[in-house]
């Protein structure tokens, strides 16, 4: 394998609800039917969230360029998507159970820290056209890395870990397997034209706001209908 390149600084995604969207009718598609080295672990399924989708969706052009990042990957890994389109009422749920866990731990706190504290992990649920949630869009995804049998390996926190140890960057000076998994995942995915988000290793984007940002251009994602119906 070749030299693993460190992670370069990754900018806050502040900012990102004022990125125009230019729409681009482009469909969702299944990521169990990407096949290759691309496998489909839908979690909030496993989870029994409110919402949550029998199998990933992705638009079309993720899912190209998530086969492409696959293939690239060395000998003997594999892509394993979490989650891709995801629905109101999942974010909702996320959302609400991660705001809950957060006035447990700090009752004192006024609502708007709560809120702030909380959209740092989890965008709050919105059906805006102007500034859909990224999952809406079919343009983020949450993915990993797995053995050749798709088993997900140890990237150093577990999916949705809402701890400084989640960002991507946490483990740049930690020397060991989960730092280089890390930017095994992140320079497979950056090549493809995916950009990453600073506080979690496991989501990427394209073509939504986010990705907007960190490019410079507009997002060509909105909201969309949900596939499954």
């Amino acid at each position: 394998m070749a030299p693993l390149r460190p992670l370069p600084p990754l900018a806050p995604a502040d900012g990102w609800r004022e990125v125009p969207i230019e729409p681009r009718d482009e469909p969702l598609v299944r990521v169990a039917d990407i096949g290759g080295r691309v496998r489909d672990e839908p979690r909030y399924l496993a989870a029994g969230l409110p919402g949550a989708m029998r199998g990933g969706w992705v638009r079309e052009g993720v899912a190209e360029r998530l086969r492409a990042a696959a293939e690239g990957l060395p000998d003997g890994l594999s892509l394993v998507v979490w989650d891709g389109y995801r629905t109101i009422e999942t974010q909702a749920a996320i959302y609400d159970a991660y705001l809950a866990e957060l006035v447990a731990v700090h009752p004192d706190w006024p609502v708007d820290a709560l809120e702030e504290a909380a959209s740092r992990f989890v965008t709050p649920p919105s059906r805006s056209h102007l500034a859909p949630p990224p999952h809406l869009t079919g343009g983020a995804v949450d993915v990993t890395l797995g053995d050749g049998d798709g088993r997900p390996l140890d990237l150093g926190t577990d999916f949705d870990a809402f701890v400084p140890e989640a960002a991507a960057r946490a483990l740049e000076d930690v020397p060991g397997g989960a730092r280089d998994l890390r930017r095994v995942l992140f320079w497979a995915l950056a090549e493809q034209g995916f950009t990453a988000y600073r506080e979690e290793w496991w989501h990427f984007d394209h073509g939504d706001q986010f990705w907007g940002l960190v490019t410079g251009r507009p997002a060509f994602y909105a909201g969309a209908g949900n596939p499954e119906g």
